[in-house]
C-alpha cells in the first residue's frame, strides 16, 4: 500500500522484529498490517495492554530456544527419522514453551486475552527430559541415552587405548630405528608409522601410502590392523546404536508433532505481543484511550517514532471526521513531518503498537491515504503534479467514511489560481464523504477556504522572527505566514533581491503578510503567559498541598501527645492508688501500733509529695519573655512549653531555634520555650515510694542505637525495654538503622527471646522503614 511506503512503516516493523526473539515471532512482525476494523484494532490493543503489564510486573522466560521446527516435526510425523540437533531442539522448545506456560497461567483473570494462548502450549515434560537426557546441545547424543550406547562407547574408549598403547610401542622400542620419524600418524581412519623405504618388509602390516620422495612408506602394522578391525566393528555397532535412538526419539516426538508445532505457533504470538509491550517500553509509549467518537486522533506530546526522541519538538495535534486540519508556515518548518507523525500513528495504533506519546485519544480510521513527497515519476512519465494527482485520484475513487487522507502540499506543481482551486474542491469532497484530512499548503486561498468552511480549521508551524528559524511546534487555529522573503534572506540570497521582490507584493498582501506575522507573535507571546500562568498555579497547588500535609501532621501529633499524656497520667495514677492501698492494709492489720502508724503517716506524705509533682507536670507555664535560657547546648535535657515529656537538644542553638527530640519526635522550635530539666540534668529528683511509678512518669517510648558496637547495643537495649515494661507503656520505637542490617538482626534477636515481648515488626515507610522496629508488649 501506498501510503505504508511514504509514511516508512516498513522501518517500525523492523524495530518490532528486533523486539522479537522466535523466528515466528519476527516473521509476524514482518508481516504485520494495521486493520480497519474497530474491534480488531481494539482487541489488538488490548492484548499488547495486557503484555505490557505482565513483563512489567515480572520478566518472562527467554523463548530464543523455540525455533520454527514445523518442516521437521511434519516430517518426523510421518515416519521421519530426525538428526541428534533437530532432537535437541525439539526438546528446548519444550522447556521453554513449558516455561512460560508457568508464566501465563496466574494471568488468567488479569489478562483474558493473552491467557488463552497458554492453553496451546505443550506440557510433555517426560518427552522433554528423554531429548535433553539424551543428546547435548551440539548435537551428540550423550552416552546415557541407552545402556547399550554407553558399554559400547566403553568398549571404544578401550580399543582404541590399546590401538594407541600398540602404535606407541612401535615408535619408542626397538623398532624406533626402523623409522624416518619417531610418530604415527592416521590416514583414513588407519593408524599408520613412518616406515624407511630401505627396511620395507621389515614390520609385517599393510602399506597405505607413500612420501613423494619415495623413501618413506606409511605402514599399518599387522597386530594394528587386527585392534583397529576390532574398533570399526564397535563403531559400527555404536552407529546402529545411536540410529536406534533416534528413530525412538523420533517417534515419540511424531506422536505429539501436532500438539508441538500448535505450541510453537503460539509461542510466535505471544512473543509478537511482548515484542509489542517491548517495543513500547523502548519508545516510552502510552496506549491509546477510547475517544469519544470514531475516526479521530488527538496527540498530546507525540514524537515521531523514527527520529531522535531527544531532540525532536512534542507534537500537539488533533484531527479527525469535522475537524480537518490544513497546515501552513515555512518550508523547513515541520509540516512534513507533522503529518507523516499523525499518519503513523494511526498506523502504529491500528496495529496494536503503543504510541511515544505523553497522551492520545483514539478512534479508529477505515483507511488511510498518502500524498507525501516528490511523486515524480521518469519511467511513468509523470510530472510531480501527475504523480500526486494519480494518488489523490486513486483515493477519491475508493474513499471510504471514515478514512483519513494526508496530502502535503496539496495543489502544488501546477498553476496557483488552477492549483488552489483544484485544492478546494478535492478538500470538500472528501469532507462531504466523511473522510478526514490533514493537509499543507502555502496557498493564501486555502488559508481562507479553511477560515470560513465548517468542518476545516487552519494550523500553522510557528517561526521565530528573531532567529529566522522554525520552532517545529504546530500552532493549531490560526494559519501560518510563509516567511518566504525571510527565509530567501537568510539563506543568502542577495538583499536586493529580496527587497525587489517585496516590492512587487501588492498592498494588501504585504498588509496580509505583516498581519499573520503579528499574530504569530501574539500567539507565540500568549503561549508563554499561559506556560508561566499554568507553572504559578501548579507551585499554588503543591504549597497548597504541603500545607494540609503539616496541619495533618500536627493533628496526629497533637492527638500523640494527648494521647501519651493519657497513658502517662492513667499509669501514675494506678500506681498511686496501689500504694495507697497497701499502706491501708498495713494499718487495718495493727491499727493500734504506733511504729506502723508512723510508716503509714510518711508513706502517705511521699504520696502527696509525688501527686504534687506529677500535677506541676500539667500545670500551664505562665508566658515568659523571649529569652534563651542560660547553658542549652547540645544533649541537654529540656521541657518544652506545652509538652509534658521531657527532651534532648539534637545541636547547639542557632539563630534562636533549637532542635529536640521528644520520643518518636523530631521538632524545631525557638529557643524561648524551652527550659533546662534541672531533675534530669542534676539527678537531684525526690525520691518516689515506687520505682514503676518514677519509670511511668519518665518513660520514653524511642531508643537510637545507631553507631553503636552490638554488645554496647544489646546493654542499653535491655535495660530500655525493662524500663518501657516497667513504666507500663504498650509499645516503644527502637531506631538502629539500616546500614548493613547487623544492628537490626541484633536487635530483633533479643526480642524474639525476651518473654515480655508480644510482636515486633520493621517500621513502614512512613516510621523509618527497616531501619526502625516497632515493639509491642503483652
Amino acid at each position: 500500500m501506498h501510503a505504508f511506503k511514504v509514511l516508512e512503516f516498513s522501518a517500525i516493523r523492523d524495530r518490532l522484529q528486533a523486539q522479537c526473539e522466535t523466528v515466528i515471532g519476527a516473521a509476524l512482525a514482518g508481516e504485520l498490517r494495521p486493520s480497519f476494523a474497530a474491534d480488531e484494532v481494539w482487541e489488538a490493543l488490548a492484548l499488547t495492554s495486557e503484555a505490557h503489564d505482565a513483563i512489567g510486573r515480572q520478566t518472562p522466560p527467554s523463548l530464543w530456544g523455540i525455533k520454527d521446527l514445523r518442516q521437521p516435526l511434519k516430517r518426523a510425523s510421518k515416519g521421519g527419522v530426525l538428526g541428534a540437533t533437530e532432537l535437541f531442539s525439539v526438546g528446548d522448545a519444550l522447556s521453554a514453551m513449558r516455561a512460560l506456560k508457568s508464566f501465563l497461567t496466574p494471568l488468567r483473570d488479569s489478562a483474558p486475552l493473552l491467557y488463552p494462548y497458554s492453553e496451546s502450549l505443550p506440557d510433555l515434560k517426560r518427552l522433554e527430559d528423554n531429548l535433553l537426557e539424551s543428546i547435548d546441545g551440539d548435537g551428540t547424543i550423550k552416552d546415557s541415552a541407552s545402556p547399550a550406547l554407553a558399554t559400547l562407547r566403553q568398549k571404544k574408549r578401550a580399543a582404541a587405548s590399546r590401538i594407541a598403547e600398540r602404535i606407541q610401542s612401535y615408535i619408542s622400542g626397538k623398532t624406533r630405528e626402523l623409522l624416518s620419524d619417531p610418530i604415527y600418524t592416521v590416514r583414513d581412519g588407519r593408524y599408520v608409522i613412518p616406515l624407511k623405504a630401505e627396511n620395507r618388509g621389515k614390520i609385517r602390516g599393510i602399506v597405505h601410502d607413500t612420501s613423494s620422495s619415495g623413501q618413506t612408506i606409511y605402514v599399518e602394522p599387522e597386530d594394528v590392523l587386527q585392534l583397529g578391525n576390532a574398533l570399526r566393528e564397535v563403531e559400527s555397532n555404536e552407529r546402529q546404536e545411536e540410529l536406534r535412538i533416534l528413530t525412538a526419539l523420533s517417534a515419540k516426538v511424531g506422536a505429539s508433532a501436532d500438539e508441538i508445532t500448535g505450541g510453537i505457533e503460539a509461542a510466535g504470538a505471544i512473543d509478537l505481543a511482548f515484542g509489542k509491550a517491548r517495543l513500547g517500553f523502548e519508545m516510552k509509549g502510552t496506549m491509546p484511550l477510547r475517544a469519544a467518537s470514531g475516526s479521530f486522533i488527538d496527540v498530546q506530546g507525540g514524537k515521531h517514532p523514527l527520529l531522535d526522541p531527544e531532540i525532536v519538538v512534542p507534537l500537539n495535534m488533533a484531527v479527525g471526521k469535522g475537524n480537518n486540519v490544513l497546515i501552513t508556515g515555512p518550508n523547513t518548518g515541520g509540516k512534513t513531518v507533522a503529518i507523516k507523525c499523525i499518519g503513523l500513528f494511526v498506523l502504529m495504533a491500528q496495529s496494536g503498537l503503543m504510541l511515544p506519546a505523553l497522551n492520545v485519544k483514539f478512534g479508529p480510521f477505515t483507511q488511510i491515504w498518502a500524498d507525501i513527497g516528490d511523486e515524480q515519476s521518469l519511467q511513468q512519465s509523470l510530472s510531480t503534479f501527475s504523480g500526486h494527482i494519480k494518488n489523490i485520484a486513486e483515493a477519491l475513487r475508493l474513499l471510504k467514511e471514515g478514512a483519513i487522507v494526508l496530502m502535503d502540499e496539496i495543489g502544488a506543481g501546477t498553476d496557483p489560481a488552477e492549483g488552489a482551486a483544484l485544492a478546494r474542491s478535492i478538500l470538500t469532497d472528501m469532507a462531504s464523504r466523511g473522510a478526514t484530512v490533514l493537509a499543507s499548503t502555502h496557498y493564501g486561498e486555502l488559508k481562507a477556504f479553511a477560515y470560513n468552511t465548517d468542518g476545516f480549521q487552519n494550523a500553522a508551524m510557528e517561526f521565530d522572527t528573531k532567529t529566522l528559524r522554525p520552532t517545529y511546534r504546530v500552532l493549531m487555529g490560526t494559519p501560518g505566514a510563509s516567511h518566504a522573503l525571510r527565509i530567501a534572506e537568510r539563506y543568502g540570497i542577495p538583499k536586493t533581491v529580496v527587497e525587489q521582490a517585496r516590492g512587487q507584493l501588492t498592498e494588501q498582501e504585504q498588509d496580509i503578510a505583516l498581519m499573520l506575522e503579528r499574530l504569530e507573535q501574539a500567539q507565540r507571546q500568549a503561549r508563554i503567559a499561559q506556560g508561566e500562568a499554568d507553572r504559578r498555579t501548579e507551585e499554588l497547588k503543591k504549597a497548597e498541598t504541603r500545607a494540609t500535609r503539616k496541619l495533618e501532621e500536627a493533628d496526629q501529633i497533637r492527638s500523640s501527645v494527648h494521647s501519651k499524656a493519657s497513658e502517662v497520667i492513667e499509669a501514675a495514677l494506678r500506681e498511686i492508688r496501689l500504694d495507697a492501698q497497701r499502706l491501708f492494709d498495713e494499718l487495718k492489720k495493727a491499727p493500734a501500733d504506733p511504729k506502723i502508724q508512723d510508716k503509714v503517716r510518711k508513706g502517705l506524705r511521699e504520696l502527696q509529695d509525688v501527686g504534687a509533682d506529677f500535677a506541676q507536670e500539667f500545670v500551664p507555664k505562665k508566658p515568659r519573655e523571649e529569652v534563651t535560657p542560660v547553658g542549652l547546648k547540645k544533649g541537654s535535657t529540656v521541657k518544652i512549653d506545652g509538652y509534658t515529656q521531657p527532651g534532648t537538644l539534637v545541636d547547639d542553638p542557632k539563630d534562636g531555634k533549637v532542635t529536640v527530640q521528644v520520643g518518636m519526635l523530631r521538632m524545631t522550635v525557638p529557643a524561648h520555650r524551652l527550659t533546662i530539666d534541672e531533675r534530669s540534668a542534676t539527678k537531684l529528683m525526690k525520691p518516689r515510694t515506687n520505682i514503676r511509678l518514677q519509670k511511668a512518669i519518665n518513660a520514653t517510648t524511642e531508643i537510637h542505637l545507631r553507631h553503636m558496637r552490638a554488645e554496647e547495643a544489646v546493654r542499653d537495649l535491655e535495660k530500655f525495654v525493662d524500663d518501657a515494661m516497667l513504666a507500663g507503656l504498650p509499645s516503644i520505637r527502637i531506631v538502629h538503622g539500616k546500614g548493613e542490617g547487623v544492628l537490626r538482626k541484633v536487635t530483633q534477636d533479643f526480642l524474639r527471646r525476651h518473654s515480655g515481648v508480644e510482636s515486633y515488626r520493621d517500621g513502614e515507610p512512613a516510621e523509618g522503614g527497616h531501619g526502625v522496629t516497632i515493639v509491642t508488649f503483652h
